[in-house]
């Protein structure tokens, strides 16, 4: 079917300004020529073979999908005494059975493809495009997967993909022997279903956001509201129970293409990291712990150490340097990651990075510790919210470590502080980050003061001796193991948009109108379950189409704090039949593959 234009009014081009860069680059790169080789050069016998299908508009081994996900596998298995190898889905020109994927990409090469460039990370310019790339990419995954078997039965095979390629890996699913793969892990799936983020018709809350009914497969997923892939989810998700406990799906916050809670002002921000925020990595270890879950586990351990370096601190800055240096290196010798600040009272100085987790190591954290002097103060009490806000923010979390802040001080704190960070803020940002646990050691006259503060983030007050305590928090830190399940504790309150009235009406042989009533921002629309694009308007009119199958048109909305509410839909028994190549279109990061 030729895809035509659809005519959309008062487009938010805004929101996807940001992507425009990232776009064009990604827009100017030109495949290289990959020989044919024979079948037997891709079919490696190694213990893993890790299939994995980039994302739309990716290009083979590309920097931005296959080559960070292979990192992550590095990172992992690297080491371990299991073999592994590689097999890209499209890298083979030829395919297998003749198919291979393409992943549409973009271009600049028309006016329409430009504005079609412009959402690139949300398109899928020619609808019939996409949907036959994921068919291709299934059926080249199942048909690679069969050849392996049969050359290398012992070979363990893990399916993996990122956006149009999480779909990729979630059709092949349908069709495979699930006896065939070890493991599936989809990221970023358009197409996922979690049953448990379906709203009651009497309340806001699900399931999940009860801490019931989690489905089997969810292995990483914040928004507990989340229940279908912005292009509908596949039910079930889990065709058969043959895949219980080889399923894995991860879904990062804010991402727009999988989750309920968007960010409308960095519309790509929560699905543009998987490989930044360290989901790949998650997803890799939790293979690798499917084989070795108890003789090989590296701990994922992130401790940020706070000094209170006021004047006061002088005779206890030695005893409390000696034991901050034990426990920054055995976190740093078992793998994970420190970061050191001092501060004191805004009125004097601010708070101070002495190193970061990308810059704390080995070598240097027992220098840094030692050369810190304490100097001023002099009065009570000092600026721990916001210093412990501000290196909050500043540094890099992992995505499902265990995260800790130790705070050494023997003064309370102001709340409200100096520059008006409050308890609930500084609470509210912990939350927000996984938790961060807070453990502060201090004199035993602070200890009440600090006690919401421990307990609402999860973390304790300590107030014996220097050794002791810190033998204690290092037991209590180390031996945390990072949750199966995390949902985030820090959702505004919900208000789903709603759409209602919803008419289509055909004005032509080849058009339709649709008008919707909303109470939100922005609205997505789909047509026969692709996406069709993001609207402000709500009464559009859909032009050029063909008239010969029946169609479904779809409307969500989001509200103005991010929540996307179901669709609604009206179908049309004429039967209409459409597509877009002039707005942001359906799937993240792609487009024409011309």
């Amino acid at each position: 079917m030729r895809l035509r234009r659809h005519h959309f009014r008062n487009i938010n081009y805004k929101l996807i300004a940001s992507a425009f860069v990232l776009l064009l680059s990604n827009a100017l790169l030109v495949r290289p020529a990959i020989s044919a080789t024979r079948e037997s050069d891709y079919l490696i016998c190694s213990d893993f073979m890790f299939v994995f299908a980039r994302g739309s508009g990716a290009e083979v081994n590309s920097d931005r999908d296959f080559k960070p996900f292979k990192a992550a596998v590095d990172e992992v298995f690297g080491g371990s005494g299991y073999s592994y190898s590689f097999y890209e889905l499209g890298s083979r020109p030829e395919g297998w059975s003749g198919k291979s994927y393409p992943a549409p990409g973009i271009g600049i090469s028309s006016f329409d493809r430009f504005t079609t460039s412009l959402g690139a990370l949300f398109s899928g310019g020619e609808m019939n495009n996409y949907g036959d790339s994921v068919e291709d990419g299934a059926t080249e995954a199942m048909t690679f997967t069969m050849k392996m078997r049969g050359a290398c039965p012992n070979t363990k095979v893990v399916l993996a993909g990122y956006s149009q390629g999480a779909q990729v890996v979630s059709k092949t699913l349908q069709k495979i022997n699930p006896k065939w793969i070890f493991a599936a892990l989809t990221f970023g799936d358009p197409k996922l279903f979690l049953p448990e983020g379906r709203r009651n018709l009497f309340s806001q809350t699900t399931a999940a956001c009860r801490g019931e009914s989690y489905s089997e497969y969810r292995a990483f997923v914040p928004d507990c509201y989340a229940y279908e892939g912005i292009l509908g989810g596949y039910q079930p998700y889990q065709p058969s129970s043959e895949y219980s406990g080889k399923l894995k799906a991860y879904c990062q916050f804010h991402d727009v293409i999988c989750s309920s809670f968007i960010d409308l002002d960095k519309l790509i921000s929560g699905h543009a990291t998987y490989a930044a925020q360290g989901t790949y990595k998650r997803g890799i270890q939790d293979v690798f712990n499917m084989v070795r879950p108890r003789t090989y586990n590296r701990p994922n351990q992130d401790l940020a150490i706070l000094f209170d370096n006021t004047g006061s601190m002088g005779p206890l800055l030695a005893q409390f340097q000696h034991e901050a240096i034990t426990a920054a290196n055995r976190v740093l010798r078992k793998g994970g990651k420190v970061a050191l600040y001092t501060y004191g009272d805004l009125e004097d100085s601010q708070p101070v990075e002495l190193c970061s987790f990308e810059t704390c190591d080995s070598s240097n954290i027992e220098d840094l510790i030692k050369g810190i002097e304490v100097s001023g103060g002099g009065d009570l009490p000092e600026s721990l919210l916001s210093a412990s806000y501000t290196l909050m923010r500043r540094l890099k979390w992992d995505i499902g470590a265990n995260k800790s802040l130790i705070v050494l001080t023997d003064a309370n704190y102001h709340n409200p502080d100096r520059d008006g960070i409050t308890l609930d803020q500084v609470v509210a940002l912990s939350k927000s980050i996984d938790p961060v646990n807070f453990y502060i050691l201090t004199d035993p006259a602070y200890a009440d003061s600090y006690a919401e503060l421990a307990e609402l983030t999860g973390g304790a007050v300590y107030t014996s001796d220097i050794a002791s305590a810190f033998d204690d928090l290092e037991t209590e830190i180390l031996s945390r193991e990072v949750p199966e399940i995390y949902i985030s504790t820090d959702l505004p309150a919900p208000d789903f948009a709603t759409v209602t009235d919803l008419r289509l009406t055909k004005t032509s042989d080849s058009s339709v109108h649709l008008d919707f009533v909303t109470d939100g921002v922005i609205n997505f629309i789909t047509l026969n379950d692709y996406a069709v694009g993001f609207t402000e308007d709500t009464s559009v009119e859909i032009t050029d189409l063909d008239l010969s199958e029946p169609i479904t048109i779809c409307v969500s909305s989001a509200s103005a704090s991010g929540f996307r509410g179901d669709a609604v839909c009206a179908s049309t028994a004429e039967g209409l039949g459409g597509t877009v190549n002039n707005i942001i279109p359906k799937a993240p990061n792609t487009g024409k593959s011309k």
